[in-house]
């Protein structure tokens, strides 16, 4: 029956539902989870579960940072801009997923020799396995045109993604980003909302939010942060910030502390 209140930390967090219904609230977006459901949040995302009925659920919190410095890990960010659901629904690999995650647990439990690598080992074959589901489910949209170029496509936002993850507190524009792959900022747009599922400017405004939620966390003054993440004035990264999370950046520093005392009471 255990719930637990708004909350976040660095590390990725997996929700595995085994038995009974679990509501979880993900920067003010509901997810129902159901038996068998898996709920990935992203670092930083501001969460909270709801149980109503006495239930089962694993949960998983993994440290990114081994893997953070992975141009994979920078290509994959448009998956994990808010928590990724893995249900029969959701993904064509369900089953698979399932298993591996399965074998996580069991392998923490029998707490055997290595145990820490071979769980990362399977979490992140299935990080992978959901970004290459991603990215085909992306280029299927686009039957019409060749496999080349599909594969083109995705090696030329690849490094747009690397590019941005590298200079996103730079003033960067639709028109010289969309020049740095050789489009058009017409067909760029359009391919960049298909890969990614949201505009070149709101990606950008996210990527700098999860750069100013890791530095809030650190303390660091809202002021500093504001311009540390590319933007001009205080007051537009605080409105920015509230979009994103529903929080202002006074009350996400709130949160972190009082995550911190838990953490340390625990």
């Amino acid at each position: 029956m255990e719930g637990y209140p708004s909350h976040h930390h660095s590390a990725v967090e997996i929700i595995i539902c085994m038995q009974s219904d679990y509501v979880v609230i993900v920067n003010n977006e509901h997810y129902t989870l159901h038996p068998g459901d898996i709920l990935i949040i992203p670092p930083h995302a501001i969460h909270k579960l709801i149980c109503t009925a006495p239930g089962i659920r694993f949960i998983f919190q993994v440290n990114l940072d081994p893997y953070t410095s992975f141009q994979d890990y920078k290509t994959m960010q448009p998956i994990f801009l808010k928590a990724h659901l893995i249900s029969p629904d959701t993904s064509r690999h369900y089953e698979l997923l399932y298993n591996n995650f399965a074998k996580m647990i069991e392998i923490y439990f029998k707490n055997d020799i290595f145990w820490e690598t071979d769980i990362f080992s399977l979490f992140f074959k299935n990080i992978s396995i959901c970004a290459k589901e991603y990215f085909g489910s992306k280029n299927t949209s686009s039957a019409s045109i060749s496999t080349d170029v599909q594969k083109e496509h995705y090696d030329k936002f690849s490094k747009l993604l690397i590019y941005i993850d590298e200079h996103y507190a730079d003033d960067l524009n639709l028109e010289d980003t969309a020049a740095i792959i050789g489009f058009s900022k017409f067909h760029f747009s359009r391919l960049f909302k298909q890969y990614t599922n949201t505009t070149f400017y709101d990606y950008l405004c996210k990527k700098r939010i999860t750069r100013a939620q890791e530095m809030l966390a650190e303390n660091i003054p809202v002021t500093s942060v504001a311009y540390e993440t590319g933007f001009n004035t205080p007051s537009a990264f605080c409105r920015c910030f509230k979009k994103h999370t529903g929080y202002s950046p006074s009350e996400f520093r709130s949160k972190s502390e009082q995550t911190k005392k838990e953490a340390d009471f625990h």
